[in-house]
């Protein structure tokens, strides 16, 4: 997690305003009020560092509703607050700074317009 504090090549990504605006208030490790009970760290999260992006895909468009611990609190959905070109430029970002080790998810566009063609929510 402390990598994904001073990775200045991270921090000039498109993804980083979009990260800013959507996800610090309860995400950003680098500091700030907890605003919302809780800060879960997206360095941790396995879907991040998962070999598909599809899981991140289906809850940055879905959101959660009920999460595993009610603490955590819940968390909006962006499929009609973010276009195509945005999601993308969101998940290569948190790919590149949460999970620095793993290779860039190829197949993100064609992933991106499939789940938003899809029904239902998490």
């Amino acid at each position: 997690e402390q990598n994904s504090r001073s990775n200045k090549e991270v921090m000039l990504m498109p993804g980083e305003n979009l990260f800013n605006g959507a996800c610090a208030v309860c995400h950003d490790p680098r500091g700030g009020p907890v605003l919302f009970g809780a800060r879960p760290s997206l360095a941790l999260n396995s879907n991040l560092h998962s070999e598909h992006p599809d899981n991140t895909i289906q809850v940055l468009m879905h959101g959660i509703t009920r999460p595993a611990q009610p603490a955590l609190g819940s968390m909006p959905a962006f499929k009609n607050s973010m276009n195509d070109e945005q999601m993308e430029d969101l998940l290569n970002y948190m790919r590149a700074r949460f999970a620095p080790d793993k290779p860039a998810w190829t197949g993100l566009k064609d992933k991106i317009a499939t789940i938003r063609e899809q029904k239902g929510h998490l």
